[in-house]
């Protein structure tokens, strides 16, 4: 299939559009946040988040929902306990395994990030109110097919980057 100048521009633009709020995100992710007078770090809120939605959890499942590895999850946790807002409690099933919970700082805090972000997304949803929900809905399965690339880039890089090594 041949694709037109036009369309080729159009994704081009798209592109662009996406590495911009991907810089975004990163940029308001390094920002310190405040909540109930506390200062932290999105990285932080979102393992708050996490315990918050799922209590019990494990630092190694926080880790695969959040796409990070064990150690730096395990890191965070450690911080978050000395700062009084998460708790562990060993698993009675499994002795080398401790389940994790919000404090009542903790709780605070998540309530707080909860509520920080819906007023962020009713914000950012009130932008698009010139938008149909049809035309929301392609936007969503635009963006879903854009992430399969994005995947099998990752999965190609990945895979070059193993056969040069191999070959060192």
């Amino acid at each position: 299939m041949e694709i037109s100048k036009k369309r080729y521009e159009l994704f081009c633009a798209m592109m662009e559009e996406i590495d911009l709020a991907g810089r975004l995100m990163n940029e308001y992710d390094s920002l310190p946040h405040e909540y109930s007078g506390e200062v932290l770090y999105q990285v932080e809120s979102h393992v708050i988040q996490v315990i918050g939605r799922n209590p019990g959890t494990t630092a190694t499942e926080i880790a695969q929902m959040l796409g990070k590895t064990t150690s730096a999850c395990s890191q965070c946790i450690k911080k978050l306990r000395k700062k009084d807002w998460i708790k562990q409690v060993r698993n009675e099933e499994n002795n080398r395994q401790y389940n994790l919970y919000l404090t009542e700082l903790g709780w605070d805090i998540f309530q707080k990030h909860e509520q920080f972000d819906q007023i962020c997304y009713e914000r950012k949803c009130e932008i698009l109110e010139n938008f149909s929900d049809e035309e929301l809905e392609t936007y969503l399965a635009i963006q879903k097919k854009i992430n399969e690339g994005f995947l099998d880039d990752v999965k190609f890089s990945k895979a070059s980057f193993q056969t040069i090594e191999e070959k060192k």
